[in-house]
């Protein structure tokens, strides 16, 4: 093993060039523009009105798209979320059942006692937070308005994510956004639970790291912690970057920021009510595999046999699996990252991160598909790759519903044998993506960002142009 330290070309100096819309470069966009009379002129390249460009046209899409979530769950809001009827129609969502399961439609806090949320301090909070507008009681009435005031708030948290992932493609891919705007996981997982408002912490962490702005993307990135888990990754990828390139100081510094920002969300709940505040972490050690999951096959074969045991892995083999393989899905991504012969953009590493976490992990409901959305445009910014992944999400939606109603009306069930293959076909479109990011940095040329003029890595804030400080090189 060797470490090296070899040249990478200066920045070029200002370039005229303007946005690329994606019709005149990818061409499964200029196939599928005919349809709307062809390949994007001058007005999509920067010189059109305002409302044609690739901001307002992102934000408006993404407003219809999240419109659309809201149209889809009409049956369930009309009638409320009733099983099975809320699987059998695939309108079912976490916010209403939640709300009136959990024990806020009592009007308790989030860590009171008797309330059952099992969530991070910022999104318990956000849950309490829509409950004000909602009626205290049981019923379709209090599930409607909860669900209205969830998806106001979350519609939001899109609009936001929208403006973040524009901000991170750099002004000359622009219409990249536009990819999280027209995905079907924005529309049928928007509006399934609040881990929206928790990728559009994240992201929005990210574009304030790519504007150099160490301590603000410190602070975001935190908060998004202490909304999900998964932005640890986007934490680690910073890390990992900074540790090739040699720029530790901007990375500690939003190492520092984010700690103090979880920190200050988390440390006086743990303080004031630590059963609650602990409950979402021990519940990971009590889980057995769950919807989505690699390790819920086993589960899936013993009901195709109709085996007499039919409960699949043990709780504590769940666990040590899904441990373990992060772990080793970790250490591959780092040395991944310090062996490639040129520097991974940040996206791509962070990409590498979440996938692996979700592939792996005890579950992979549809909602955690949203962690990925964001991620895969930038670091998958082809149309043909997206295709593919978005249709394994549509399917696998409509087959989780299907399959879990199934257990309360077997009339209308998905037999387990082909939930398993729809399972499978989702995992494997995430691999795809997966590969074709390892073949982008292995091959820069083939990496439809850093084949555009003048850019590198847009969302790398100090790790853009950077000079490699150490490669590693197995001989």
């Amino acid at each position: 093993m060797s470490t090296q330290t070899p040249d990478t070309p200066e920045a070029p100096g200002p370039d005229p060039v303007p946005p690329v819309p994606p019709t005149t470069v990818d061409p499964v966009a200029r196939a599928g523009s005919e349809v709307l009379g062809g390949p994007a002129g001058r007005r999509l390249g920067g010189d059109g009105p305002w409302w044609a460009r690739a901001l307002p046209v992102t934000i408006a899409l993404t407003a219809v798209a999240t419109a659309l979530g809201a149209v889809s769950r009409h049956h369930c809001r009309t009638l409320g979320w009733n099983t099975p009827d809320q699987f059998v129609h695939a309108c079912y969502s976490d916010l209403p059942v939640v709300y009136t399961s959990s024990g806020l439609a009592a009007g308790l806090g989030p860590y009171s006692e008797g309330v059952a949320l099992n969530q991070p301090p910022v999104t318990a909070f956000l849950a309490w937070l829509v409950g004000v507008f909602a009626p205290h009681q049981v019923s379709v009435q209090a599930q409607r308005t909860y669900f209205d005031a969830a998806a106001v708030l979350l519609l939001l948290a899109a609009l936001a994510l929208a403006v973040a992932v524009w901000s991170l493609t750099g002004r000359r891919r622009g219409w990249d956004a536009v990819l999280l705007a027209v995905s079907p996981v924005l529309v049928l997982s928007g509006l399934l639970s609040l881990d929206l408002a928790g990728v559009a912490l994240a992201t929005l962490g990210l574009a304030l790291w790519a504007r150099h702005r160490p301590v603000a993307a410190g602070v975001l990135l935190g908060l998004a912690v202490a909304a999900r888990t998964y932005p640890v990754l986007l934490l680690v990828a910073i890390a990992l970057l900074a540790l090739r390139t040699g720029r530790r100081r901007a990375a500690l510094t939003t190492g520092g920021a984010a700690a103090a920002a979880w920190l200050a969300v988390d440390l006086p709940v743990a303080l004031v009510r630590p059963h609650e505040w602990a409950g979402f972490v021990t519940s990971f050690f009590d889980q057995r595999a769950g919807y989505g999951s690699l390790w819920v096959l086993p589960q899936l074969a013993q009901q195709a046999v109709r085996a007499e045991g039919t409960s699949g892995l043990p709780g504590p083999a769940v666990v040590v699996l899904t441990l373990g393989a992060w772990v080793v899905w970790t250490l591959l991504v780092a040395v991944f990252v310090l062996w490639a012969p040129r520097r991974p953009r940040l996206v791509q590493v962070a990409f590498l991160l979440v996938a692996g976490f979700c592939v792996l992990g005890a579950s992979f409901p549809p909602q955690a598909s949203l962690w990925l959305l964001p991620l895969a445009v930038l670091a998958v910014p082809r149309w043909r790759d997206q295709l593919i992944w978005w249709a394994a999400e549509v399917a696998y939606f409509a087959a989780v519903w299907l399959y879990i109603a199934g257990q309360t009306n077997t009339d209308r069930a998905l037999p387990p044998e082909l939930y398993a293959l729809v399972l499978l076909a989702r995992s494997a479109a995430v691999v795809w993506l997966v590969v074709c990011v390892v073949r982008d940095v292995r091959h820069p040329a083939d990496d439809p960002v850093r084949a555009t003029r003048g850019l590198d890595d847009p969302s790398g804030g100090d790790f853009d142009r950077a000079p490699d400080a150490l490669v590693v090189r197995v001989a």
